[in-house]
């Protein structure tokens, strides 16, 4: 049977305590009428942490209808970007309110995938993915078995693998690892990292924090993403039960997207 040419993306979400810590200060949101999907890993002791990445989440979410409803032709990174510095405003407007979580903050990754221009749909791919972040928490891309880390860390060992003064093998136990140069919250300009890349079918999406990949370097994040089967909610699951299985020192949280098609 001919495969149906209207391809759609849908996700699936799973966030888990860990083994170690006390509160769950993940949060995310899978929206797929949007198609548009959320990360935040909060910061700032329990009960602060816990509410800048609620606040981030409740403050971005409501975008996803503009995004929605966004032409095609166009791009939709000014939106990605005044969701993000609302958010940053709502998280520091309340630290104000309330100075019990002064200091708090969030990392985010956010996604949407809209329709390709129709004047690249004729030569493959059925959908761009536009990405903006702020702080450690990751988006990657599994295409054709291999997989492509589509954002780069804002913390301090990122900055010196960079620079050549660390390695990645090192970073993974440096002291100083947790330490970010942005987040949500923590400075008055959120200015996000924002990127687009276009898809094709077959593609795998991730979105997680940091603690999956504390846990799993990128090629066991890669092969969970194989071998778990093509179920997301079986992915997710998988994901999060390696990431305890080795220590589960911080929540996990992650979202898996997949190209599904619907009728034409």
């Amino acid at each position: 049977m001919e495969q149906p040419s209207s391809p759609t993306w849908r996700g699936t979400g799973l966030t888990h305590i860990g083994l170690v810590r006390s509160a769950n200060q993940d949060a995310f949101a899978v929206l797929n009428p949007c198609c548009f999907w959320i990360v935040a890993d909060g910061m700032g002791g329990r009960a602060g942490g816990e509410v800048a990445s609620r606040l981030a989440i409740e403050t971005i979410a409501p975008f996803g209808d503009s995004l929605a409803s966004h032409p095609a032709q166009s791009d939709p990174s000014a939106l990605l970007r005044e969701a993000i510095q609302t958010a940053n405003r709502a998280i520091r407007g309340e630290a104000v309110a309330q100075p019990g979580l002064a200091g708090m903050g969030t990392t985010v990754v956010a996604l949407h995938i809209a329709p390709a221009p129709s004047s690249d749909q004729a030569s493959g791919p059925p959908a761009q993915a536009t990405i903006a972040h702020l702080g450690d928490s990751r988006a990657y891309l599994l295409r054709d078995r291999s997989l492509t880390r589509l954002t780069k860390d804002h913390s301090w060992v990122e900055e010196q693998i960079r620079q050549g003064l660390l390695s990645p093998e090192e970073a993974r136990t440096h002291p100083s690892r947790h330490l970010l140069a942005k987040a949500l919250g923590t400075q008055a300009d959120a200015e996000p990292d924002i990127a687009t890349h276009f898809l094709q079918p077959g593609d795998r999406l991730l979105l997680c924090t940091d603690g999956l990949t504390k846990m799993l370097d990128d090629g066991r994040v890669a092969d969970e993403l194989l071998l778990a089967g093509p179920l997301p909610q079986a992915v997710c699951q998988a994901l999060i039960e390696r990431a305890n299985q080795r220590g589960g020192e911080d929540n996990t949280t992650v979202v898996v997207i997949d190209c599904a098609y619907k009728p034409a």
